[in-house]
């Protein structure tokens, strides 16, 4: 797991892929709404900046709350999309916001939203109990600034001001100080047996390799060998990971500590930290782990967890996944991708993308859901920890889909790999010096026909890879000489001299899922299922989900269905479905479909999941994915 490795897959440098089509499009909408636009700047940013002056963090005095994420979260979005979009407006604001928080820096490093830097746990758990319903303590400080330092080293890294790395050494040396002379292990500190805390071990690897200070590395191996102890001390995620338990198992009561979104942050870190290392364990962690989510937490909608707590959900009918989760499970699977090359790792990417990521995003591009939900309607929230214009998952989503641009497209060695297919136009640097330029078109992600077009110089070094999705039966390629088919993981061929044209055909089937619902629900499954009066459509007959290539299908009241429709009851198994494409300008992707079973038939409109509750329609219930 060594960056020297040739045989690594590797990310192009930012700013040589330019996405296009209906992707490219929401993105915008997005980055005006968080980024560009006035209302992004005096209220947005200035709500998330305004956290580290008022420090209501831990002003309640019984439990914390968690304003202090909101900047870095903003920042890491903000300088990825300003290195997408070369926007020099924005690398200004970035500049004038990030040197004005640094002013907010107190003497001894301290740069956060708690008032007293040593509130590492809830003071009374006794009270905080009756307050929010954990039995866990609920403290968010080191979780913050693990935001405040990577957001500071996102913003380094686009400007190359050493007073902002500067800033960001203090920061984290003030953090390890603080533990050390305390003698506070991390994994005492904050929520959810540490894990929160724990991630800030991505950011403190990070760190190290912007500056090659021991000490952040030896903190970011102190973390790590934490995870792994003889005595099983919760949550010993690298030593959980290597079992073949189901994550839910590994200890009693799930919800206080198997929290979905922060564990897969920790396993992020810890792919970091052994590009550093070069330590094997730590990548075969990360790959033991992908693989018991995909056994006991790959929910219906193709994310993990079961409203951000690992608790079984791939046993679980009824499915909530938090955005939060999507991006960093996606993350996950782009991560591994990188270090091995497998291709499964990308449909895992590809179907949490065009599934839960997008049906998470506003149309509009104004906001976010909280929860997608399989059925119902999308649970939305516009107040959190105080703050009117920042949320967890909103702030995260420009992330969401500028890990759709790195991942399409990677290179190894002298190979380059399309390993996605959205519409985009890259420019790829090649070994010899030249360059590739890609433009892709077509209708992806429908099964169908997709064009790329191709420019080198004269004589091309090297190899172009073309990924076989895991979902086509089969595929075929078409260039100017020949035609190939294949049924493996990709198309190989050289490069292509000067101006070619590629033609690539995948083709499928629609297929039917059918979902049982476990023998009983605990009344926490209802509970995480959230909104009061929801519980009515808490499924708990037999359902099928219907996907076409990458899409799960759903009905919808955008497209017209009716409740009955939606909510009946469920088709007979052996069912069968034929699917013709329906033009309307009120989804993303239509198609009339006719399901067979024995002699009868029923036929219906469905339409893509990502677009058939992609809106905030209180008091109505818009979709379901259960036929």
């Amino acid at each position: 797991m060594h960056p020297k490795d040739k045989n690594k897959n590797h990310r192009l440098p930012s700013g040589l892929l330019r996405l296009r089509g209906a992707a490219a499009e929401l993105l915008e909408r997005v980055a005006d709404n968080r980024f560009r636009s006035e209302a992004a700047r005096t209220r947005v940013y200035r709500e998330a900046e305004d956290a580290f002056r008022s420090k209501q963090d831990d002003a309640s005095g019984v439990y914390g709350l968690w304003q202090g994420e909101f900047w870095g979260k903003w920042m890491i979005g903000a300088v990825r999309y300003c290195e997408y979009s070369h926007d020099a407006g924005l690398r200004e604001f970035i500049r004038k916001g990030v040197h004005t928080l640094l002013t907010l820096q107190e003497p001894s490093g301290y740069l956060g939203t708690y008032r007293d830097p040593m509130n590492l746990r809830v003071a009374d758990p006794a009270a905080a109990e009756p307050l929010i319903g954990w039995t866990c303590n609920w403290n968010w400080n080191i979780w913050c600034r693990k935001y405040t330092l990577w957001g500071l080293l996102e913003a380094w890294r686009l400007l190359e001001e050493p007073e902002i790395l500067e800033a960001a050494e203090r920061l984290a040396a003030h953090l390890i100080r603080s533990l050390h002379e305390h003698r506070i292990r991390l994994g005492a500190t904050g929520t959810f047996a540490g894990i929160p805390s724990g991630s800030i071990l991505k950011p403190m690897v990070l760190l190290y390799r912007a500056t090659g200070r021991q000490e952040f590395l030896d903190f970011a191996r102190e973390i790590a060998d934490d995870w792994d102890r003889s005595d099983d001390l919760c949550p010993n995620l690298i030593a959980n990971a290597r079992s073949d338990r189901f994550v839910h198992t590994w200890y009693p009561e799930p919800k206080n500590w198997a929290k979905a979104y922060e564990m897969l942050s920790c396993f992020d870190g810890l792919l970091e930290l052994g590009r550093i290392t070069g330590e094997p364990e730590l990548l075969e962690a990360a790959i033991g782990f992908h693989a018991l989510l995909k056994r006991g937490e790959y929910n219906p909608l193709f994310s993990v967890g079961f409203n951000d707590i690992f608790a079984g959900a791939a046993f679980q009918l009824n499915a909530i996944t938090e955005p939060c989760d999507v991006i960093h499970w996606m993350r996950l699977c782009h991560e591994l991708f990188l270090e091995t090359g497998d291709t499964t790792y990308l449909d895992d990417f590809e179907a949490a993308f065009y599934n839960p990521f997008l049906a998470a995003v506003c149309r509009n591009g104004a906001w976010g859901a909280r929860g997608v939900r399989s059925h119902g309607r999308h649970l939305f929230a516009f107040e959190q920890a105080g703050c009117r214009y920042n949320h967890c998952c909103v702030n995260n989503i420009p992330r969401g889909f500028l890990n759709l641009a790195e991942t399409a497209i990677t290179t190894c060695g002298n190979t380059v790999s399309v390993n996605l297919y959205p519409e985009c136009d890259a420019a790829v640097p090649l070994p010899d010096g030249g360059t590739l330029k890609l433009a892709i078109d077509g209708d992806y992600p429908v099964p169908g026909q997709i064009r790329i077009r191709t420019e080198t110089g004269p004589a091309p070094a090297g190899f172009l890879r073309l990924r076989i999705p895991g979902w086509a039966e089969n595929g075929s390629l078409e260039t100017a000489r020949n035609r190939q088919t294949g049924t493996g993981r990709w198309f190989e061929l050289p490069i292509p001299r000067g101006r070619s044209e590629l033609k690539l055909h995948f083709h499928c089937t629609p297929r039917l899922r059918e979902h049982r619902p476990p023998p009983d629900m605990a009344e926490w499954y209802h509970l995480r299922w959230h909104e009061p009066g929801m519980e009515q459509l808490f499924r708990t007959e037999p359902g099928s989900t219907l996907t076409y290539g990458p899409l799960l299908l759903a009905r919808s009241r955008l497209l017209g269905n009716s409740e009955a429709e939606m909510f009946g009851p469920p088709l007979p198994p052996g069912s069968s479905c034929v699917l013709r494409p329906l033009s309307t300008e009120r989804v993303r992707h239509a198609f009339e479909a006719e399901f067979h079973s024995g002699g009868q038939s029923l036929c219906t409109k469905v339409c893509d999941y990502a677009s058939a509750g992609n809106v905030i329609q209180e008091n109505q219930r818009l979709f379901s994915v259960f036929f």
